[in-house]
Parts: structure tokens; C-alpha cells; sequence
């Protein structure tokens, strides 16, 4: 510090002619407060002490640049703390991958999610069941004249039994 103080007494001495040690000291303290080398030249225009010119303004940026500064110091807390909003940032960029195997769905029901994808494809089946009965009770009526209503009746049934079977299966599993 005492160096500090020496080259800014000498340097003040060839620049002002003058060489004081509380200027000196003064000098010093308002480089310690500003936060730019601008900053300090704007805050000895302010004080009046010294005429600016372009050795004061070379003086002053030299002087910023010696002053010893106080490094921050992050906090261990802190650390951890931006480093796991970093990750959760970083992770709400990804998304899900579907497996290679899938059955080719629409993007939007990969978007969904697979449970929403299930709950759908079993209302399918079950609707595609309905459209089935729906369309052989209009067809009855011809049923009797070709004799097979009674396999296509069974055919129905069976499929619905599995249905319903899957679906207890399902729901036993969640």
C-alpha cells in the first residue's frame, strides 16, 4: 500500500506539481469507490479539486487498473444453488423418446404420453365393438335368410369377453 501511495504522490507531483500525502490518500479512496476508470474521472470533476485534462484522465485510468480489488467470493450454497437451476433448466430442454418399436402413432398421441395413448386405443376397440353390433343388429334381419347369424353372434361375444378380460388386466397392473 505504502508503494501505492508513493507512485501516486510522484505521479501527482509530475501532473499537478504538487505532492501531498492525504491528496495522495484522497486519490486513492475515490479510485477504491468508483466503479470505472470513467467513474473516477467523472468523481474528480464533481469534487472540483483537479482541472481534467487528458494527463489527469491517463493518470486516473492508470490508477483504477493498481487498485487491489476484492474478488467476489461465491458462497458454497449459492453454488449448489445455481448449479441445480442450471440443471433444471438444462432439463426441461429434453424430452422423451418413444421405443424403436412403437406402433407408428400420430405425434400428438407421442406428446400425450403412453397412458393417455392406452386409455384411447381401448376406446377404440370398445367403439369398433359397438360399430360391429350396431351393424349386425341391422343386418339380422337378413341373418335368418343366410343361416350364419349365429357364428358371427359367437364372434362378438368372444371378442368382447377378451376385451373385458385385457381391460381387468389392465387395471389389476395400476
Amino acid at each position: 500500500m505504502a508503494n501505492l501511495e508513493q507512485w501516486v504522490s510522484d505521479r501527482l507531483h509530475d501532473i499537478l506539481g504538487l505532492s501531498d500525502r492525504y491528496v495522495s490518500q484522497f486519490m486513492i479512496g475515490t479510485a477504491r469507490k468508483a466503479s470505472s476508470s470513467q467513474d473516477f474521472v467523472t468523481r474528480l470533476e464533481q469534487t472540483g479539486t483537479i482541472d481534467i485534462d487528458p494527463s489527469v484522465i491517463a493518470f486516473a485510468q492508470e490508477l483504477f487498473e493498481k487498485i487491489p480489488r476484492k474478488q467476489v467470493v461465491e458462497k458454497p450454497s449459492r453454488a449448489m444453488e445455481r448449479e441445480a437451476i442450471e440443471m433444471d433448466r438444462k432439463n426441461r430442454t429434453y424430452t422423451l423418446l418413444e421405443d424403436s418399436d412403437s406402433d407408428g402413432d400420430d405425434v400428438k398421441e407421442k406428446q400425450k404420453g403412453k397412458k393417455k395413448s392406452k386409455d384411447k386405443d381401448r376406446g377404440n376397440k370398445r367403439k369398433h365393438i359397438r360399430q360391429k353390433k350396431a351393424s349386425e343388429s341391422s343386418s339380422e334381419d337378413e341373418a335368418p335368410k343366410r343361416g350364419d347369424s349365429s357364428q358371427k353372434d359367437s364372434k362378438v361375444e368372444e371378442e368382447e369377453e377378451e376385451w373385458e378380460k385385457g381391460r381387468e388386466r389392465a387395471t389389476a397392473r395400476h
